[in-house]
């Protein structure tokens, strides 16, 4: 009998951030474009830098969008609701990371998005900045994310891991207030 040996240690790898921007595409629901007006809509996708400063933290720490490992959920179809297309210039660096929480949370970049355009609707950004990102870096040094089968145990998982892990030390303001 002979041994047939494999590798499975290919991988792909690219530099993260490149002096270019890339052209990408969001579809935002006909509603939220009525809401914010043609103007102000099709700069939206220019805010995914800044919302992923905001809510970095936050989308690696919650419960995951999606409870199905095995799905990714996209935006409703477009027969029950008109999607607008936006296109954008937006960084290598942006897209990928909008592109790693999204398959941890296993929903599409799109999905991410107007969930985080829902949370800057109500609100939400100004108290995590002021809990989560108080004194600390906006990101996490850096970002593995995880898509595990299973096959023996018929199970199926995603996962982000991120370093530092779960504690992030943040310079206490009565320093930076001290004369």
């Amino acid at each position: 009998m002979g041994t047939l040996m494999l590798s499975a240690e290919e991988e792909i790898r690219s530099s993260l951030r490149e002096n270019r921007m890339e052209t990408v595409t969001i579809l935002i629901p006909e509603k939220t474009w009525l809401r914010y007006g043609e103007a102000k809509a099709r700069d939206l996708p220019k805010r995914i830098p800044e919302f992923l400063r905001t809510y970095g933290k936050y989308l690696s720490s919650v419960k995951r969008l999606n409870a199905q490992a095995r799905k990714t959920l996209y935006q409703p179809s477009s027969g029950k609701s008109k999607m607008r297309r936006v296109n954008v210039r937006l960084g290598t660096g942006s897209w990928t990371l909008l592109g790693a929480l999204a398959q941890a949370h296993g929903v599409s970049r799109c999905y991410l998005f107007n969930y985080l355009l829902w949370l800057e609707e109500i609100e939400v950004g100004d108290s995590i900045v002021d809990m989560m990102n108080a004194g600390t870096p906006a990101f996490h040094r850096s970002y593995s994310y995880i898509f595990h089968l299973d096959l023996s145990h018929n199970q199926v998982y995603r996962r982000l891991r991120c370093d530092p892990e779960s504690i992030f030390y943040a310079a206490d303001s009565q320093y930076w207030n001290s004369p």
